[in-house]
């Protein structure tokens, strides 16, 4: 591809990817006003919302029909209304949600693995890579309970061994929210990493440095770890006693005194939670990305007639770091709008609000499971190392190749002269 054709190449990539997230959103308020069914009567929230009551419901399932026994926020329900939760919670997060899980587990391991082999940007790869492990950590705590336990619920094999289930779900849950806080706020340093390179070139050696970039990824999982701590003091497993004569223990989850405090429920879980995983990065992102589109459309206008190798491969890695973020719009800004809007309202099958935060979830995972669709498609270096790494011997075949022109191929004067500098040019594109 010339270079002239390759800053229209990227210009468009880059309106495709806007023209995508104006779409989803246009999608997403059209599912707003289009209705989905009555509302009943059932408090929720949002995505962290959604989890808690989803543990403390399985503990209510799990008391043998004791609901009464079980602290739960949820009020009683209908048959047809937990046939249509159990079916289409089924649907959506074991079957869409879960093959999203498994294929985007697997790109992502993939992805690791093949930006490991790119030395052109060390830095952007690096972050990709941190990028690509947080999203793999993310991807296995949802998986765990959203899709395992639909299913285990759906095919009603939590009664067999509810107890452990109980335990490792508590005790992984607090993950789920930290792999999120690391995987918003690295995204955002990746952002931020780009916008120096590109439109502060003077300062990417102080700032971009791959020792400066390694602390403070560090740095970024030691805030998620931190500030997800207080989620490990929210709820409890507590023995009960049931029948007639108290005589067999149920085991099931409580809010913590903690749990149900002002700071706690106010604070800590709504004002906190919007503001450091949706307003501060979603306003960092808009702006960052923002100036670094701009630049880039500047910088490619400027280079269309230099043809260096270290120029392309740095504007292809810029354009990679952009689709990401891009995507990232696309599917966090209206999922947390929806859960925003729908935080304190009913979400039961099949109301408005039980759909909108169920498709905002999928968007969460779709997040990130596609990366390593935008490296293929955008990265050509990525592509070549994917090849060469599935494909080892084709390298080693071009290697014998020109080994043999260099040994074997040179019969004239003429030959001996060009057949070490086409074998070292074959052996350069390895």
């Amino acid at each position: 591809m010339s270079c002239e054709a390759r800053p229209m190449t990227s210009l468009l990539a880059v309106r495709i990817g806007i023209k995508s997230y104006q779409v989803s959103g246009v999608i997403l308020w059209l599912l707003l006003f289009s209705g989905f069914g009555r509302p009943v009567s059932a408090m929720t929230s949002s995505f962290e919302d959604l989890l808690s009551d989803n543990i403390t419901n399985m503990a209510a399932n799990l008391s043998n029909g004791t609901n009464s026994m079980v602290m739960t926020t949820v009020a009683p329900i209908t048959s047809r209304n937990d046939h249509c939760d159990s079916i289409a919670n089924f649907v959506t997060y074991s079957l869409m949600a879960g093959v999203l899980c498994l294929l985007g587990f697997a790109g992502n391991s993939v992805s690791y693995v093949v930006l490991r082999m790119d030395s052109d940007s060390r830095v952007a790869g690096f972050l990709l890579q941190a990028l690509a492990g947080t999203d793999n950590l993310f991807l296995g705590t949802w998986f765990l309970h959203f899709t395992l336990n639909e299913a285990f619920g759906y095919f009603r094999m939590l009664r067999t061994f509810h107890v452990t289930w109980l335990y490792v779900r508590v005790y992984t849950y607090p993950l789920l929210f930290i792999t999120q806080t690391a995987t918003i706020w690295l995204t955002v340093l990746i952002a931020a990493s780009r916008y120096i390179a590109v439109c502060r070139p003077y300062s990417a050696s102080k700032y971009c440095s791959l020792p400066v970039t390694q602390k403070l990824i560090a740095a970024i999982a030691l805030f998620s770890v931190v500030y997800n701590l207080p989620r490990f003091f929210e709820v409890h497993i507590t023995p009960r006693r049931v029948g007639r004569n108290r005589t067999k223990t149920i085991y099931a989850l409580a809010m913590t005194q903690f749990g149900e405090s002002f700071f706690y429920r106010r604070l800590y879980f709504d004002v906190l939670y919007i503001v450091i995983t949706f307003v501060l990065p979603l306003m960092l992102l808009l702006f960052l990305n923002t100036r670094l589109v701009f630049a880039y459309r500047v910088i490619q206008r400027r280079r269309r007639t230099m043809r260096m190798r270290h120029d392309q491969h740095d504007h292809s890695i810029t354009l990679v770091m952009i689709m990401v973020v891009l995507l990232f719009l696309a599917c966090n800004a209206p999922a947390r709008i929806v859960q925003m809007i729908w935080r304190y309202a009913t979400h039961r099958c099949p109301s408005t609000p039980f759909v909108m935060i169920t498709l905002s979830n999928v968007l969460e995972v779709l997040n990130s499971s596609s990366n390593f669709i935008i490296y293929c498609v955008f990265r050509k270096q990525f592509r070549k190392n994917l090849k060469r790494r599935l494909c080892p011997r084709t390298d080693r075949t071009k290697a014998a190749r020109a080994e043999a022109s260099l040994l074997n191929g040179a019969t004239t004067a003429t030959d001996f002269k060009k057949a070490p500098t086409m074998a070292a040019t074959e052996m350069t594109r390895l």
